[in-house]
């Protein structure tokens, strides 16, 4: 998973419709396989489309034991995001991912710093934190799309991941909430670029599915 964002950092956010044009499969297959094989790949050698790593990070949340967002918690998210006053939405919002075990907080916090840049570059991917929450909600949430009280809370959830993502420096690093009058990213607070914050979080070697389970107590990041 850090390896795919950390390729995706260098050199895919000038990527016109970065995780929502598929990459090919057999690329996305082998980017897995290999990275099975070697969890420290140079993707640049492997010489694959972008589009082929971004498959390769979305698949590997799907591809987990458990959704990142664990399950307990997403009737709360619902009814968090029905809150109509912003401020107070957010800070119920706050609340509930303070709930997340320790490791599905680091990794879920990595991830929307990272698709926080990529929102940051949207004149150019066409990638506004809308369009990057439509695409990685089910992901990070895993749903059951045949049981109908899901499809009635679909536009609620991707609202949730939306404000993830345009207020990551407020649930992650003690920013203020900022105003968003167009869905671009905007970066922390105090100076520090999201380039630092993504190079800060040591994961361990290497980060497994079986790691990222809501039952788990100890947290392996320390």
């Amino acid at each position: 998973m850090y390896v795919c964002a950390r390729e995706r950092d260098r050199g895919g956010l000038t990527t016109e419709g970065l995780y929502r044009v598929s990459g090919n499969k057999t690329d996305q297959d082998n980017i897995q396989k290999q990275f099975d094989q070697d969890h420290g790949i140079d993707l640049i050698e492997m010489d694959v489309a972008v589009n082929a790593v971004a498959g390769a990070l979305k698949a590997f949340f799907a591809d987990l034991p458990d959704p990142l967002i664990p399950y307990h918690l997403h009737p709360e998210l619902v009814e968090a995001a029905k809150i109509v006053d912003h401020m107070e939405r957010l800070q119920v919002l706050k609340e509930i991912v303070r709930k997340f075990p320790q490791v599905n907080s680091e990794v879920f916090k990595y991830v929307i710093t990272h698709l926080n840049r990529v929102s940051q570059h949207s004149k150019t991917t066409l990638m506004t934190a809308d369009n990057l929450s439509i695409c990685f909600w089910p992901t990070l949430m895993r749903p059951d799309f045949e049981n109908k009280d899901t499809l009635s809370t679909t536009k609620l959830n991707q609202s949730v991941i939306e404000s993830f993502i345009q207020q990551c420096q407020y649930f992650f690093y003690g920013g203020e909430i900022v105003e968003t009058s167009s869905n671009e990213g905007t970066p922390p607070p105090h100076g520090h670029g999201l380039t630092e914050s993504l190079l800060a979080l040591q994961l361990p070697p290497p980060l497994q599915p079986q790691q990222i389970q809501h039952h788990l107590q100890p947290d392996p990041l320390m």
